[in-house]
């Protein structure tokens, strides 16, 4: 199974996975993704709403190219949860 990285960048810089997870596709990673995407949303709902959209979810290869960018607020709306 291939394994996704999934960063987060924001304007406070780079959150990198260091581990990744090993997934069967990109629409798992999309959906992990979402989950991470969730969570710092919740963590972080007091933060001014200029900052909060500017968020980044990046999923990266194994090759450790970028596979996908998505902004935070999105992610959460194509979660299967």
């Amino acid at each position: 199974m291939p394994r996704y990285y999934i960063d987060v960048r924001s304007h406070f810089g780079i959150d990198e996975d260091p581990s990744g997870v090993e997934l069967p596709d990109i629409a798992a990673a999309r959906n992990e993704a979402a989950r991470v995407a969730e969570r710092l949303l919740k963590s972080w709902a007091g933060m001014s709403p200029n900052y909060s959209s500017e968020i980044m979810i990046e999923i990266v290869g194994e090759d450790l190219r970028p596979v996908l960018i998505i902004p935070c607020i999105d992610a959460t709306s194509t979660s299967d949860e």
